[in-house]
């Protein structure tokens, strides 16, 4: 008898597959502070439907319309967060076969914070020597008019702002970043751990199974 069997496909036809992936060497990823050699990656396929008597069939392309990475607590956060507005950060790895371009080396929050800090620095020793030599400028006179004062009282106001407000802000911002990135390496600790369990189990439990089943006799 002749099989009956038909193929079918569409643009609007694909399929979806997630899987875990260890690399030999750490790799960045785009919204994450850690390399890690350890990710989830998603791919999306174009499919086509085999279809006969008996049931269909689904194939998917080799080559993936879509190809991304992401880290384990990324994975985590993209399937608890439905609804959320923005979406998760991941790493587009190829489009339609063809890779991009690598990521590029990004400036840790940390070195980010640092730099960002020593500029203000630089910034605030450089307004307060203009501002000094300004003072300067105007006590050496004999008789202060309104505009002196009002020029020495804000002098004031900018030196106690910046020394109460922003300079304490920069550490806030800095203890943070430091605190957000201390949870993100404790969260992929512990999906490391969770995943090495999850495989021991299981080569604990095919182990188990592989093994006879030794029989009772039992006396008459």
């Amino acid at each position: 008898m002749e099989r009956e069997e038909e193929r079918q496909t569409h643009e609007s036809f694909a399929q979806i597959s997630i899987s875990r992936v260890s690399s030999s060497k750490h790799i960045n990823f785009y919204g994450s502070e850690l390399p890690q050699s350890h990710f989830i990656e998603l791919n999306i396929q174009h499919s086509e439907i085999i279809r006969d008597l008996s049931y269909d069939r689904y194939h998917a392309d080799l080559t993936p319309i879509v190809s991304v990475r992401m880290t384990a607590s990324q994975f985590s956060e993209m399937i608890t967060s439905l609804n959320m507005g923005g979406g998760t950060c991941c790493t587009v790895q190829s489009i339609n076969g063809k890779n991009v371009q690598p990521l590029p080396m990004q400036e840790s929050r940390k070195e980010f914070m640092h730099r960002k800090f020593e500029d203000r620095m630089k910034m605030f020793a450089d307004t307060i020597r203009q501002k000094q030599q300004e003072a300067k400028n105007i006590v050496k006179k004999k008789t202060l008019s309104k505009d002196d004062v009002h020029n020495l009282s804000f002098l004031l106001e900018w030196l106690t702002t910046e020394i109460e407000r922003n300079i304490p802000y920069f550490a806030t911002c800095f203890q943070e970043t430091m605190d957000d990135i201390t949870f993100e390496a404790k969260l992929e600790v512990e999906n490391a751990i969770q995943h090495k369990l999850n495989v021991l189990g299981l080569e604990k439990l095919q182990s188990l199974n592989e093994q006879p089943v030794k029989r009772k006799r039992i006396k008459k």
